[in-house]
């Protein structure tokens, strides 16, 4: 079942339940142009989550999955609100835990960063210690969506991603990304100061840095997740279960 939390400008955004409906609460929250069932839900994550009696609530970010899909509205900030609007919703009794991937890692390290109450403790995966969308230009992005120009590396990444499941709307996420990118991840601005875990494939080479992190966390450590890259790491079953065993750890 499907429900719904509204953000601050009346974007819906899905939230989907996974794990055990009685345990200690969990956000998931995925990467760019994947969504809560390909992410957590396809991959077993509801398995893990019970085995350590915790409940999984993923959420669609805006533009993905069963959420919205406004025409603008895809900065940082309207990200962070997202977030905002789920937690209040949720009105849960006591802060949750959460897992992020990829973007979605980084909207956690933002998020807890400056709310640094809302969150027990966070597994961050596939995280860089800079910012994908650096060198992304959206306009040539969508000139190559339309076929009318060659992109450049990133460009390119973002357009293949954009296209990959059918339910998602490419202009829609390359309009995210550009949207993106005019804020910049900047880790060292505000770390997360509840516990941490990051976990990065070792083939991952989007995020072969998330080590240097590890400096700016309080209470930080890293784990490779073997054998994965940037795009398969959230099928791993050693991911998805030291997760659950960090997450079930920290309350």
């Amino acid at each position: 079942m499907t429900v719904f939390a509204m953000a601050p400008d009346g974007a819906r955004i899905a939230l989907h339940e996974l794990g055990d409906p009685d345990g200690a609460p969990v956000l998931l929250i995925h990467g760019f142009s994947s969504n809560a069932k390909r992410n957590w839900i396809d991959t077993r994550w509801g398995d893990a989550l019970a085995e350590r009696g915790l409940r999984g609530i993923a959420m669609d970010l805006r533009g993905h999955g069963e959420s919205d899909r406004p025409s603008v509205g895809y900065t940082v900030p309207h990200f962070l609100d997202d977030v905002d609007a789920v937690l209040e919703q949720l009105a849960l009794p006591e802060a949750p835990g959460a897992v992020g991937y990829s973007m979605g890692a980084r909207l956690l390290w933002r998020h807890a960063g400056t709310r640094p109450h809302a969150f027990r403790a966070l597994v961050l995966g596939g995280l860089p210690a800079g910012d994908p969308f650096q060198r992304f230009d959206v306009d040539l992005a969508r000139s190559a969506l339309r076929d009318e120009a060659e992109p450049g590396e990133m460009e390119a990444f973002v357009v293949e991603l954009a296209g990959v499941f059918p339910e998602h709307d490419p202009e829609t996420l390359v309009t995210l990304a550009g949207e993106v990118s005019r804020t910049l991840f900047d880790p060292e601005a505000a770390p997360p100061t509840m516990p941490t875990l990051l976990m990065t494939g070792d083939k991952d080479r989007r995020a072969a840095d998330t080590q240097e992190l590890l400096p700016l966390l309080p209470d930080g450590r890293f784990e490779p997740i073997p054998g994965r890259n940037h795009v398969n790491a959230p099928t791993s079953g050693t991911f998805r279960r030291r997760a659950a065993e960090f997450l079930a750890a920290a309350r």
